[in-house]
């Protein structure tokens, strides 16, 4: 299975939910919104979905310990 740019964010965004970092809710938003990018606008995509991916679990994780 050749990687790509989407394969990699799907399956971060699945690694996030699987370790309760993201809900299920969240996770379907992600991929639904990254889906209705155009092909040539995928590396703009991935670059926001790793910002907003990384807030999230920062967030959850400040949440977590407090």
């Amino acid at each position: 299975m050749q990687l790509n740019s989407k394969s990699i964010f799907l399956r971060r965004v699945r690694e996030a939910q699987l370790l309760k970092k993201i809900s299920k809710r969240t996770a379907n938003h992600f991929i639904s919104v990254y889906k209705k990018f155009d092909s040539n606008k995928r590396s703009e995509a991935d670059e926001k979905a790793d910002e907003l991916l990384a807030e999230l679990i920062t967030e959850s994780t400040l949440k977590q310990k407090s």
